[in-house]
């Protein structure tokens, strides 16, 4: 028995195991990382080996691997984020040069002769360090190795690697018992990556984007979308994502136009499927891009298409007048209102608040001067139309409404995205629908008595209204716009019978019709009226629950507190509201006094009517400083800091009457005396005892959302003097963030934050509402509400940032905190009074809500408590199933793709200003 040392100073390492693996038949491997340059110099001697175990690390959140032992999407969550580790360090180039090493590792792998598991770094896992391996010889011998060595160029070639080569049977049988212990704790590597290292190994590259075009392939999305950055950080493009892209690519395939609205549930995802489908519309259509979004997701909107898709875009700046990039900096001249009509880049992003409250002159008119490739609205239940006719008639369109129809009539592809749940009336849907189908006659058809174009056409489909039982008017409705051959067999038949082109909009007459297919058309009228009418074909909408049924998404149970179970003590109560005691409700009967005089002075008084309620309701802190900004005479854009879309307030002070000063110095003194008490706010003490009575910290980490910026500042303040030992984060917009850590407080980006959570060294964040739309903590299992919005669809949102794509606990936990004798108190305890789970209304309350709250508010206290009383629920008018899209991507594996644009080909494509 003999052991031998290796070291790279005496000899190479390359030769010694190249010739011990020429002669080796069964090779077990503890490895570093998995990696194609485990091959890169020993590729052909390894290729004659007849079995290869390889264990080895993988730079995979171990949350991915528990998502793939749970659910079968998660299988697709661990292939791409060993994909997108793979891929981190490559370049086209690398790939270029690494090809025949990479065809050796999938016929290897595809084989069967080679087998590799991944072991995650957790709690239960330790990190892979040591590197050692068992050669067993086709005489019988065997040798075992430990030591630094890895089979790479740097490792074999320039690194200083030293080896021990022990050929014992009780050295070997060592090493053995290692190996089998961490190959029992590994994963499988998917076949997802084994089909991506073959796609890799055939791979290639269009000569241009124009090349591409000219074959017709710039209608294949994952020549686009195959190779982007998204997967290079851990992310993928989840199969209703691809299902919707391809939906817009096969519209404009059909009609040289793409129309459709997106109503997928928070958390599913909806900007970048938008982005996505964005991206190959422009390449199709080699137009400008328009991206129209509430102010406060411009930046989410600019993050995420650069860093998923890798789109540079650029965001208009409507006090400077110039296109801003990604850091914030100008990369256009100043200018006047006409200038937003000159992108110095191909996607330009603007604030919808530019639509609604600009001046007429300003930049919507530039805006609407401009033909566009595509066009994207997000938040579109905002474009309304003005329905003050006799029983609620169309009367026009208001400002973004009407700018949207515009537009759209001037534009190739128009994409609409809408907060979920939805909270449109009927009618409010097909006023979006009818929007798409300006300048596209695909969507809606002709002009016609038993037309789609009517607002009353949507009374079908809520069944105020029956369907027709003629059978000519029931084909009118059909035939106009005639559905595609791929929404059902009978228009397979019909397009194929009468000869019509695939996008052909309007079907043969009904008399032109054979007897048999007249008799079908009667059978199944009701089927294909309420399936395929052109309303469902445009409204493409996933809820969670359809993929949870699917196997899409693992099922999450959200677990709502305060219940009696929790064990907070009783006295912090008042019924559901946290008791404040009589200054409180000193200072808030006082405010109260003071919104009713502001506003019987100032009818248009917009936000400020209730600021001070809200504020108060939120924090003692917020109400505190937002009464002295007023007592200061502060501009209202000062005070709406936290505010969507203002650019309507004027910077001018307030001038306030002697009575109005009177209320807020009593508001004032109040809250003062609140905040001089000892001991903790209720709503701090709450979330304390779920950190630590409850387990929330170690077993979940929390965020805690407010909607202003006082309050999530004051929350996370008092949580980094709670809990010194955590590091706590305060996540807010316009350069606000920062970490408190050992009684330190450093400002910090929010990207800096995001990635400290999802690592998990940040346990603890208070975040304002709007930074965090599209924020993505799924690391996080429990969210407190510091305080309740009065636009209840709010809480949706806030609870989609940790109930998304990723989570791996069966449960999230949810605390909903109110004052007591708040207008949120009366307001929620009527709501829950009524609805047992508020979770399962809130995607029904219309979205009227929040104004019928504030009207409520100014009549008096009783109308308050009794307005919820009479809400309406409304149910989504229109919701296509599409089980059958969203079942499996089979035939959809666009990440495998073997010819791809080049990057940098459509990097140069986006650099292109309008």
């Amino acid at each position: 028995m003999t052991i031998l040392r290796h070291s790279s100073r005496r000899a190479p390492l390359r030769d010694m195991l190249a010739e011990r693996l020429s002669r080796t038949q069964r090779y077990l491997r503890i490895a570093g990382y998995f990696r194609s340059s485990l091959l890169e110099l020993v590729s052909e001697e390894i290729g004659g080996v007849d079995e290869i175990r390889i264990v080895c690390n993988a730079e995979v959140d171990a949350n991915d691997v528990r998502v793939a032992r749970a659910v079968a999407a998660g299988a697709g969550a661990l292939s791409q984020a060993l994909v997108s580790a793979w891929m981190a360090d490559r370049t086209g180039l690398d790939e270029l040069l690494a090809k025949d090493r990479y065809r050796i590792l999938h016929g290897l792998l595809a084989s069967g002769r080679m087998k590799v598991r991944v072991v995650p770094r957790d709690g239960g896992n330790v990190f892979l360090h040591g590197k050692a391996g068992i050669l067993e010889f086709r005489d019988g011998g065997s040798t075992a190795f430990v030591g630094s060595m890895n089979e790479s160029a740097t490792g074999l070639r320039h690194s200083y690697e030293i080896l021990w080569e022990d050929d014992a049977p009780e050295a070997t049988e060592w090493v053995r018992e290692e190996f089998e212990h961490f190959w029992a704790l590994g994963i499988d590597l998917p076949s997802a990556v084994i089909e991506h290292i073959g796609s890799v190994a055939g791979r290639s590259e269009y000569a241009s984007i124009e090349d591409a075009r000219a074959k017709g392939h710039l209608s294949n999305p994952a020549a686009s979308l195959g190779d982007r950055p998204l997967y290079r950080t851990g992310q993928i493009l989840r199969t209703w994502q691809k299902r919707f892209v391809q939906a817009c690519v096969d519209d404009h395939a059909l009609h040289g136009k793409a129309r459709f609205l997106l109503a997928d549930d928070v958390g599913l995802g909806k900007t970048l499927s938008l982005g996505a489908a964005a991206l190959v519309l422009a390449l199709l259509s080699d137009g400008p891009v328009l991206i129209l979004s509430p102010a406060t997701l411009t930046r989410q909107w600019q993050t995420e298409l650069g860093d998923m898709l890798g789109i540079p875009s650029a965001i208009w700046s409507s006090t400077r007048k110039q296109w801003l990039d990604g850091d914030d900096f100008a990369i256009s001249p100043k200018g006047d209102a006409s200038a937003v009509a000159r992108c110095p880049l191909r996607v330009g992003i603007v604030s919808t608040g530019v639509i609604v409250s600009g001046a007429d002159d300003g930049e919507a008119m530039h805006l609407r001067g401009r033909r566009f490739g595509v066009v994207v609205l997000d938040e579109a239940h905002k474009a309304r139309a003005d329905r003050g006719g006799k029983d609620g008639g169309r009367v026009g369109a208001k400002r973004l409404l009407d700018f949207m129809e515009r537009v759209a009539a001037n534009s190739e592809n128009v994409l609409l995205g809408t907060a979920t749940p939805i909270q449109l009336d009927a009618v409010e849907i097909h006023d979006l629908v009818a929007l798409l189908s300006k300048g596209a006659i695909h969507v809606l058809g002709k002009e016609g008595s038993r037309g789609w174009i009517s607002d009353t056409s949507i009374e079908y489909l809520t069944g105020e209204r029956s369907w027709p039982t003629d059978p000519t008017d029931q084909w009118g409705l059909l035939r106009n716009p005639l559905a595609p051959m791929s929404e059902d067999a009978i228009y397979r038949k019909i397009r194929s019978l009468h000869g019509m082109s695939a996008g052909q909009v309007d079907g043969p007459r009904y008399e032109d019709l054979s007897r048999g297919l007249r008799s079908q058309v009667r059978a199944e009228f009701a089927h294909l009226a309420t399936q395929t009418n052109p309303i469902i074909r445009r409204v493409i909408r996933r809820s969670r629950p359809m993929l949870e049924e699917a196997g899409l998404l693992s099922r999450i149970e959200v677990m709502v507190h305060p219940r009696q179970s929790d064990g907070l003590p009783s006295n912090l109560f008042s019924g559901a509201g946290l008791e404040m005691g009589l200054s409180f409700r000193k200072a808030y009967d006082a405010a109260i006094r003071f919104c009713a005089l502001y506003v019987a002075s100032r009818p248009a008084a917009g936000f400020m009517k209730t600021i001070l309620l809200r504020r108060i309701g939120s924090s003692v802190e917020a109400g505190l400083n937002t009464t002295r900004l007023l007592l200061q005479g502060a501009e209202p854009r000062s005070i709406a800091e936290d505010e969507d879309d203002l650019p309507d307030v004027k910077a001018e002070r307030l001038a306030l009457m002697p009575s109005e000063i009177t209320c807020l110095r009593e508001v004032e003194a109040h809250l003062l005396a609140v905040s001089q008490r000892e001991g903790l706010d209720p709503k701090v003490a709450v979330i304390a005892h779920y950190l630590r009575e409850g387990g929330w910290l170690h077993r979940h980490g929390m965020i805690a959302f407010s909607q202003f910026y006082d309050t999530a500042e004051f929350v996370g303040r008092e949580l980094a003097r709670l809990f010194p030992e955590q590091p706590v984060a305060i996540y807010a917009g316009g350069g606000r963030s920062f970490v408190l850590s050992g009684g330190e407080r450093r400002r910090t980006d929010r990207n800096a934050i995001k990635d400290a959570v999802r690592d998990g060294a940040i346990k603890l964040v208070a975040a304002t509402d709007a930074a965090c739309e599209g924020l993505n903590l799924q690391r996080l299992g429990s969210q407190v509400n510091v305080d309740l919005p009065w636009n209840p669809s709010r809480l949706e949102q806030r609870k989609g940032r940790i109930q998304r794509i990723g989570q791996t606990r069966s449960t999230v936990h949810v605390a909903n905190l109110r004052y007591a004798n708040t207008y949120e108190d009366d307001v929620y305890t009527a709501l829950s009074d009524r609805f047992a789970d508020i979770f399962q209304v809130l995607g029904q309350l219309p979205d009227s809500f929040e104004d019928d709250w504030v009207d409520a508010i100014l009549r008096d206290r009783d109308a308050v408590k009794s307005f919820p009383a009479r809400v309406k629920l409304t149910q989504p008018a229109v919701e296509r199933r599409y089980s059958r899209d969203v079942a499996g991507d089979a035939d959809m594996t666009w990440e495998a793709t073997e010819t791809i644009l080049s990057s940098r080909d459509i990097a140069e494509f986006m650099r292109k200003g309008w």
